[in-house]
């Protein structure tokens, strides 16, 4: 996948570096994209990952970082935006933004991993303080909730750590659907145990139970074969569909008539995709992970439970599809929370004044 580059290559150009592959981060930086953020900023985008073989990814990387140390040599980069998650992503990240801090620029190092907390503590002591070392080397880490935050403190004290969550646009009203029959409940997301998938359809079986009109659309990629023959293994296939990876207006058709948004996940950050739902004014179910009870408060635009809790997961889903007027209510104050915290409008300027404050001050080089 070719770079994108937007704007010439100043002394005050941002150089963006993050994945190609598809999922959140992607989202994200799509969204800065659709915004007009980087003809703002001049921005150039650099892939430091794709979705292949590892040859592939590998040449990716590479190529990435050379174009990267070029642009230092020549002096031309002003700030260095590094999107990481966890792992791999994590170490590949680093090393970009090292030679950008040892070259006297700037780094945000913006983290997203929903498993940061996992990939941190599987490390013995020495990498663990060499994680929190990179960490606190960076001019600024951004994370996502307040959560994060006191995390990412306690692993590396000298980090300069700020909030900026993730956004969306607010799509227009629409109107909400106002009977019992034929409810929708929709999940987006990658298919597997993480994002607790094989939670969902056993409790959907039971929901069924009690509301023979639901229907469940699971829209992402993944273990899709192997949610299919549990779905067909609980005798439920009849109810389930599964749409695959989607996007675009494919994801908007599917908002847009969702009665119900459940994510059940094990581990999340700040998850792009129930602000989303949120903001078509669809109820979610999620669980207490991450910065989920940040953003959701639960029986006002929500429900949220324990992860794993499947009982709880049907009992949710049965209580909003059984009462319109709930959805209704919820729904609307679903919105709302996406326009008071989580909206383009409220998030974006965060952004912006980040980079002022890096790009035209000695003190963050």
């Amino acid at each position: 996948m070719e770079d994108v580059i937007l704007g010439t290559a100043t002394k005050q150009n941002v150089v963006m570096i993050c994945t190609a592959a598809r999922g959140g981060i992607r989202s994200v930086v799509d969204g800065y994209l659709a915004d007009g953020f980087f003809s703002r900023w001049n921005v150039l985008l650099l892939y430091s990952h794709v979705e292949g073989s590892f040859a592939l990814r590998l040449a990716t990387a590479a190529k990435a970082f050379l174009r990267l140390t070029g642009l230092l040599l020549y002096r031309r980069v002003g700030l260095v935006h590094c999107h990481a998650a966890m792992k791999r992503s994590f170490w590949r990240k680093s090393l970009f933004a090292l030679i950008a801090r040892l070259a006297g620029v700037p780094v945000i190092f913006h983290l997203h991993g929903s498993e940061m907390k996992t990939f941190v503590e599987e490390h013995n002591m020495l990498i663990r303080r060499l994680i929190g070392w990179i960490l606190a080397k960076q001019s600024v880490v951004v994370v996502l909730s307040n959560s994060w935050l006191c995390y990412v403190k306690s692993i590396s004290s000298g980090a300069n750590v700020e909030i900026i969550p993730n956004y969306v646009e607010l799509p227009e009203l629409r109107s909400i659907a106002g009977n019992e029959s034929d409810v929708e409940i929709l999940f987006l997301g990658f298919v597997g145990t993480r994002k607790g998938i094989y939670d969902l359809l056993p409790a959907f079986k039971d929901s069924l139970a009690r509301v023979p009109s639901l229907r469940l659309i699971i829209g992402g990629n993944g273990d899709v074969d192997q949610a299919r023959a549990l779905a067909a293994e609980l005798k439920i296939e009849e109810h389930v569909v599964f749409a695959g990876w989607v996007s675009g207006e494919a994801k908007v058709d599917l908002l847009r008539r969702a009665d119900i948004y459940v994510l059940p996940s094990y581990n999340e950050n700040l998850p792009v995709s129930l602000l989303e739902a949120m903001s078509w004014q669809v109820p979610v179910i999620s669980t207490l992970v991450g910065g989920i009870p940040e953003m959701i408060r639960d029986g006002v635009d929500g429900f949220l439970i324990d992860a794993g809790d499947r009982a709880a997961l049907s009992s949710a889903i049965i209580k909003l599809a059984q009462n319109t007027k709930l959805r209704q209510k919820m729904g609307i104050e679903a919105r709302d929370q996406v326009a008071s915290n989580f909206s383009k409008l409220v998030v974006m300027p965060k952004l912006e004044e980040l980079y002022r404050s890096l790009i035209f001050s000695d003190n963050a080089r």
